[in-house]
């Protein structure tokens, strides 16, 4: 698995794109808007798809590109990008109910915006 990372990584339009400052957010986005449909296509139930994916990974990754945004210094309205992007998504194959966590994953970025200085 290593090998196909590395390769993938190695092709040079990667590379390029890499150097960008804001791609580890395209990235992540990318993934949270490919793993339903992987999940769906692996036959997985809906009720391990929304409880594991959408409430515990996606919400993780959310709050992690929080963090990100923050560490590199990027514009605000990156915060948008994953939840715009996930209820993009949502909608030709999934039920309305699951626009609700382009909130939830905004909720999450914006924790991830106060970093530490939630005490203060």
């Amino acid at each position: 698995m290593q090998a196909i990372c590395h390769k993938i990584a190695e092709l040079p339009l990667i590379k390029q794109l890499n150097h960008f400052n804001f791609m580890p957010i395209i990235w992540w986005t990318i993934l949270v808007a490919i793993l339903p449909y992987i999940f769906s296509l692996l036959s997985i139930p809906v009720i391990w798809r929304v409880g594991v994916l959408f409430l515990i990974v996606n919400s993780i990754i959310s709050l992690h590109l929080g963090h990100l945004i923050i560490k590199k210094k990027l514009l605000f309205w990156w915060i948008f990008l994953l939840p715009i992007v996930f209820d993009l998504v949502m909608l030709p194959k999934f039920a309305n109910y699951n626009l609700i966590f382009g909130i939830i994953y905004l909720i999450f970025e914006l924790f991830g915006l106060i970093n530490k200085d939630i005490y203060r």
